[in-house]
C-alpha cells in the first residue's frame, strides 16, 4: 500500500474526527488553554546585564574575577544641576543635603558619595593635610572653608567628572547598590561544581536569587523616579538604569503590541471579508496560540528579553497568516460551491492548505530556528521560542478553525477583494508577463544595490541611542555622559610578575627573602609600579573618548598637590596607617596587593558619534603593549564596553551563520516540496532579491545591525517564503490545465489574493513596532515592513516572470 495514500486517510480522518464532534475538540482545547495560561502567568521578564552578553564569552567570566576581586558594586550616578548654575552656593548644597538623607532611606543603597561627603585634605585654614585626614574633613564640617573646598574639589582627581563637572553646574552622586552575598555564593560553587546536574539546580537558584537583585534594583530605581518630581534638574544614569527601563520598555510593547495590534488585525479583517465570525474566530486563535506558547516557554524555564518580547507581535503576526488563507480558501471553495455542506468545505479547505502551510510554516521555523547559530543567549532564546510558537500556531490553528467552523452556519455572503486591489493584481501579472527584461534589469539593480550594502554594514551601537532624544533615560544618559565623564566603563589590568619570579636566576638562599619581602606592604609599592600607573594613566587621560580615569596615579596626583612627594615610601606608608573607609576610596579599587594588579577605571563618551568601538578597544590595547614591552607585566582590557563589543562585533559573523543556515535548509526545503531544481532556485531567488535590499538600505543608510536587525534577514526570508510556497503550489495547480501565461493569471485572482491580505496584515504588524520607546524595536518594525513589501512585489513581479521563463516544460502538462 502507498505510504502517501496512508497518511493521507490518517489526516482525513483526524479532520473528520474534528468535525464530526468539534465540541469535544474544541473542550480539549480549552483545558489546554487553562492549563498553560496557568504558566504563562509566571513567564519572566529579564533585560539585565546578564542578558547582553554572548553565550561563553571568556572575557565575562574575568569581568566577573575583577568585581569579585575589588569588590566592585553596581552603581548609578545622579546628576543634580541647580538653578543657579552653582552647585556651591548655599542653596545648592542645602537641596544636595537634603537629597542625600532621602536616598539613604531607599533600603537598596548601600553608599552615597557625593561632594559633602567626600574627604577634604587643605581646605581649613588651621589643619594640616594629616590632620583633616585625622578628622576625617568634609564640605559639612565646620572648619572647611567653602572658597578652599572649591579650589581643592574642582581639580580634585577624584572628584573632577565623577562628583562635579568642570563647570561646577552640576553635582555628581554616585549610588552604590548592595551586593547579594547569596548570589555570589552561589556563582562560586557553580564555577567548583564538575556534576552537569547539580550545576543546573545551581543555575536554578541563581535564577531566583537574580530576579530578587532585579526587583530590588527596580524598586530602587523607581524610587529615585520619584525623586525627579521633588527634585528639580535631576537625572539618573548608569547600567542598571539601561537595564530597569529596558524591562519596562519589554513590559509595555507586550501591552502595546497585545491591544494595539489586536485592535488592528479586527479593523483590516472586517475590511477584508466582511463578516464578524471570522474577525473574532482569528482573534481568538490567536490569543489561544499566544497563551499556549507563553505557558510553555515559562514550563520550559524560558525568559523574556528584549529581543525575545517580539515574539508576541511575531507570533500574532504568522498566526493571522496561517488563519488567513484557511478562510480565503474556505471562501474560494464556498463561492464555486455555494451549496456543499459546511463541513464539507471544511475538509475541502483543510485538506487543500494542510501542505502548503505545513512547509509555509516549516520554513518560518527554520528561518527563526537559525538563530542559534548566534552564539547570543537572548538572540537564541528568540529562535528557540519562536519555533516552538509557530508550530503550536499551526497545529491549533487547523483544529480551532474546523472545530469552531464547525458548529456555525454558513455565511449568508461573502466579500471579495476591490477592484483597485484586482487591478492591482492583474497588472503585476500582466508585467511579468509581457516585460520580463525590465524586470531582471530592476532585479540585476538591486543585487548590486545589495553587494554596495553588504560591503558597507556597520555594527555601531551606543547604550544612549537606544532610547527616543524624549525619553528621560537618554537625557539622563546624555547629562551624564557629557559633564560627569562618560557612560559606559573599561577596566585595565596590570599583573606583576611575583618577586620570586624575577628572581629565578639568583640563588635559592635568596627566593625566600624575596617572598617575605614580597607580603609586606611597604614594599609592593615601588617606583616600576608608580612609573607605569603614570604612564599608562596619562595615556588614556589622552584619549578623546576617555571621560573619568581613576588609578593609583590619582593618588599621586592628589598627594603631589598637598606639596608632598608621592614616592613608594610615602605610598605604603599612607596605605599602612589610612583609616579603612579611606583605604576603601583611595586604594583597595586600584591596587590588589594580593593579586599583584594595578587596576585603571575609566568611563567612555558613549554618545560621541564618531566613536568606533572595536576600532578604539584594539587600538588602546595595541598601545599599551607598545607602551609596555619592556615591563614584564600582564596587559587586560575588560569592563561593560569589552563585553557590549563583543556582543556587538559577533553581529556580522551571526548574520553570515544564521543566513547560511537559513538559505541552505529552505533550499533543501523547496527541494523536498516541488521536486525540481529549477523550481527550488527560482523559490530561493524570489526571497534573496529583496531580502539584499535591505542590507543596501542598511549599507547606503549607515543604520548600523544592532541586536534586533541581526535577526531580520532570517526571520523575514521565514517568513517571506510561505507566500512563494503559496503560490508556486497554486501555480502548478492551475498549469496542468491552462497554459503558462493563464496559470499567472489565475493564480493572481485566486492565491494572490490571499498573498496580498497576509502581507497587508504583516505589515501593519510590524509597523505597530514603530510605537516603541526602544530604537532597535522600530528599527526592526521599520525595516521588516519594508522586506515583507519587497517581498511581496517580487512574489507577485518576480516569481511570476521566472515561472514563464523558466518552468520545466515537462510538468506543463
Amino acid at each position: 500500500m502507498n505510504p502517501q495514500s496512508n497518511s493521507f486517510s490518517l489526516i482525513l480522518r483526524f479532520y473528520l474526527a474534528i468535525l464530526n464532534a468539534p465540541k469535544t475538540a474544541l473542550f480539549c482545547c480549552i483545558m489546554a488553554f487553562f492549563i498553560f495560561g496557568f504558566f504563562a502567568l509566571k513567564l519572566p521578564i529579564n533585560a539585565s546585564s546578564d542578558s547582553l552578553i554572548l553565550e561563553n564569552d571568556k572575557d565575562f567570566k574575568t569581568y566577573e574575577s575583577i568585581a569579585k576581586n575589588y569588590a566592585a558594586k553596581d552603581f548609578l550616578i545622579l546628576a543634580l544641576s541647580p538653578k543657579n548654575g552653582d552647585v556651591f552656593a548655599q542653596d545648592s548644597l542645602a537641596v544636595l543635603q537634603s537629597l542625600t538623607q532621602d536616598l539613604m532611606e531607599i533600603p537598596q543603597i548601600d553608599e552615597v558619595l557625593s561632594i559633602l561627603n567626600a574627604p577634604l585634605l587643605k581646605s581649613a585654614h588651621n589643619l594640616s593635610w594629616q590632620e583633616s585626614l585625622k578628622e576625617n574633613l568634609t564640605l559639612l564640617s565646620p572648619q572647611t572653608d567653602s572658597k578652599l573646598a572649591r579650589e581643592e574639589i574642582l581639580p580634585h582627581p577624584f572628584y573632577s567628572q565623577n562628583l562635579i563637572s568642570k563647570d561646577a553646574k552640576t553635582a555628581g552622586i554616585v549610588i552604590y547598590l548592595k551586593n547579594n552575598p547569596h548570589l555570589t555564593y552561589l556563582r562560586e560553587l557553580k564555577s567548583a561544581t564538575t556534576d552537569e546536574s547539580e550545576k543546573k539546580e545551581i543555575q536554578k537558584l541563581i535564577e531566583i536569587e537574580k530576579e530578587k537583585v532585579q526587583t530590588q534594583e527596580n524598586q530602587t530605581i523607581a524610587a529615585l523616579k520619584n525623586l525627579q518630581n521633588k527634585y528639580e534638574n535631576l537625572q539618573i544614569g548608569g547600567i542598571p538604569l539601561i537595564a530597569s527601563d529596558m524591562i519596562a520598555y519589554v513590559k509595555s510593547d507586550l501591552i502595546t503590541y497585545g491591544t494595539s495590534l489586536s485592535l488592528i488585525l479586527a479593523g483590516m479583517l472586517w475590511v477584508f471579508f466582511r463578516a464578524l465570525r471570522f474577525v473574532f474566530l482569528t482573534l481568538f486563535i490567536c490569543l489561544f496560540t499566544l497563551v499556549v506558547s507563553s505557558g510553555i516557554f515559562a514550563a520550559l524555564g524560558y525568559q523574556i528579553t528584549v529581543i525575545s518580547s517580539n515574539y508576541v507581535s511575531l507570533l500574532l503576526i504568522i498566526n493571522v497568516s496561517l488563519v488567513v488563507h484557511l478562510i480565503v480558501s474556505y471562501l474560494e471553495f464556498y463561492s464555486k460551491f455555494p451549496k456543499a455542506s459546511q463541513k464539507n468545505l471544511l475538509c475541502a479547505a483543510l485538506l487543500t492548505k494542510q501542505m502548503p502551510s505545513l512547509f509555509a510554516a516549516l520554513t518560518t521555523m527554520i528561518g527563526f530556528f537559525s538563530l542559534i547559530f548566534s552564539n547570543i543567549l537572548p538572540i537564541i532564546h528568540l529562535g528557540i521560542v519562536m519555533s516552538l510558537g509557530v508550530s503550536v500556531a499551526l497545529l491549533f490553528s487547523f483544529v480551532l478553525f474546523a472545530s469552531m467552523l464547525a458548529l456555525l452556519p454558513k455565511p449568508k455572503q461573502t466579500a471579495k477583494l476591490s477592484t483597485k486591489q484586482q487591478n492591482f493584481l492583474r497588472f503585476c501579472a500582466t508585467l511579468a508577463i509581457n516585460k520580463p527584461k525590465i524586470i531582471y534589469f530592476l532585479a540585476f539593480l538591486c543585487l548590486l544595490f545589495s553587494l554596495y550594502g553588504i560591503q558597507n554594514l556597520k555594527v555601531e551601537n551606543s547604550f544612549v541611542n537606544y532610547f527616543k532624544d524624549s525619553s528621560l533615560i537618554k537625557q539622563g544618559l546624555l547629562k551624564i555622559d557629557k559633564d560627569l565623564g562618560g557612560t559606559v566603563p573599561l577596566e585595565i589590568l596590570l599583573t606583576f610578575p611575583t618577586k620570586a619570579q624575577d628572581a629565578e636566576s639568583l640563588d635559592d638562599d635568596f627566593e625566600a627573602e624575596f617572598n617575605a619581602l614580597e607580603s609586606q606592604d611597604s614594599y609592593w609599592f615601588d617606583s616600576q609600579k608608580l612609573r607605569l600607573a603614570k604612564m599608562v594613566h596619562s595615556y588614556l587621560q589622552s584619549n578623546p573618548y576617555v571621560g573619568s580615569t581613576l588609578s593609583l596615579h590619582s593618588l599621586v596626583h592628589l598627594i603631589e598637590g598637598l606639596g608632598v612627594n608621592a614616592d613608594d615610601f610615602t605610598l605604603a606608608f599612607l596605605y599602612k596607617n589610612a583609616q579603612d573607609s579611606l583605604k576603601s576610596q583611595l586604594f583597595t579599587p586600584y591596587a590588589n596587593l594580593e593579586q599583584n594588579q594595578l587596576r585603571f577605571v575609566l568611563r567612555t563618551f558613549d554618545s560621541k558619534p564618531d566613536l568606533r568601538r572595536d576600532e578604539f578597544i584594539t587600538q588602546i590595547t595595541k598601545d599599551l603593549e607598545s607602551l609596555l614591552a619592556n615591563e614584564k607585566v600582564q596587559l587586560q582590557v575588560n569592563g561593560a564596553m569589552v563585553l557590549y563589543n563583543n556582543l556587538l562585533q559577533s553581529l556580522i559573523t551571526s548574520q553570515v551563520d544564521t543566513l547560511s543556515f537559513v538559505i541552505g535548509i529552505i533550499f533543501l526545503v523547496f527541494l523536498l516540496i516541488f521536486r525540481s531544481l529549477k523550481l527550488a532556485l527560482i523559490a530561493l531567488i524570489t526571497n534573496l532579491i529583496p531580502l539584499g535590499a535591505i542590507f543596501g538600505i542598511l549599507g547606503f543608510s549607515g543604520i548600523p545591525l544592532d541586536l534586533m536587525g541581526i535577526t531580520i534577514a532570517a526571520i523575514s526570508l521565514g517568513i517571506g517564503v510561505d507566500d512563494v510556497i503559496h503560490y508556486i503550489h497554486r501555480f502548478k495547480v492551475e498549469a496542468k490545465n491552462h497554459s503558462i501565461q493563464t496559470a499567472i493569471l489565475q493564480s493572481h485572482d485566486s492565491i494572490g489574493s490571499a498573498m496580498y491580505y497576509t502581507t497587508l496584515i504583516i505589515v501593519v504588524g510590524f509597523c505597530a513596532m514603530m510605537s516603541s520607546n526602544f530604537i532597535p524595536t522600530i528599527y526592526f518594525g521599520f525595516l521588516t515592513t519594508l522586506v515583507m513589501l519587497l517581498m511581496l512585489l517580487s512574489a507577485l513581479v518576480l516569481l511570476p516572470t521566472l515561472l514563464n521563463n523558466f518552468y520545466p516544460t515537462r510538468t506543463k502538462s
